[in-house]
């Protein structure tokens, strides 16, 4: 069902004080809503391909430990690698056939790491814990029994807005200059972890 009504509620553009904040591809949140993302479109398209449907899992909870380092002009040196523990539930047995998550994780991971950070190597600089469980068992065996109508994993409300204010324009595109090829080409020494906030007030 959609419900389309009006919000009696002022433009942001109108209000007095906007705070924006965007996080760029290296942040830590930004990294685990990525490598949770990739993990579940690559389980996703297994129990596809094995199963011939989507079935039970939760893959949305990650942690990312900071890694240790020494940095210099010019270059530095990893001491210690970032630690990534992906937490979740999914199924991970379909009559006694084993579904590899650990395996399906540690690819999606890696794959997503090296297609968005120039300097950071995922066999040496990363260290991938995976931490996911069967789900609940009737969860599980009702994804299994259902054949025509696909199921929702999660229960969630969505919220979307549009068009973006001038100042949140303004931050986007800071961060995406920021970070951009070009930019990165002429200036290797920039991160990926970047974060950009913007603040109007009064005008």
């Amino acid at each position: 069902m959609i419900v389309v009504d009006q919000l009696n509620f002022p433009k942001v553009e109108a209000l007095e004080v906007e705070i924006v904040e965007r996080k760029g591809i290296g942040h830590p949140d930004t990294m685990c809503d990525g490598i949770a993302e990739a993990t579940s479109v690559a389980l996703c398209r297994y129990y596809e391909r094995e199963f011939g449907r989507v079935l039970h899992y939760n893959l949305d909870k990650a942690l990312l430990v900071g890694g240790r380092t020494i940095s210099r002009f010019g270059g530095g040196e990893m001491l210690d690698p970032i630690l990534f523990t992906l937490v979740g539930r999914a199924t991970l047995d379909v009559a006694n056939r084993r579904v590899p998550i650990e395996e399906l994780y540690r690819e999606a991971a890696r794959a997503w790491i090296a297609g968005h950070f120039r300097h950071l190597d995922p066999e040496q600089h990363v260290h991938f814990q995976c931490v996911i469980r069967p789900g609940s068992a009737d969860l599980v065996d009702l994804f299994q029994r259902a054949t025509t109508t696909p199921l929702a994993n999660d229960t969630s409300f969505g919220v979307g807005y549009a068009p973006l204010t001038r100042l949140e324009r303004v931050v986007y595109e800071t961060e995406r200059f920021l970070n951009s090829e070009p930019l990165k080409a002429t200036h290797p020494e920039i991160g990926e972890d970047i974060k950009v906030m913007g603040m109007r007030w009064s005008g």
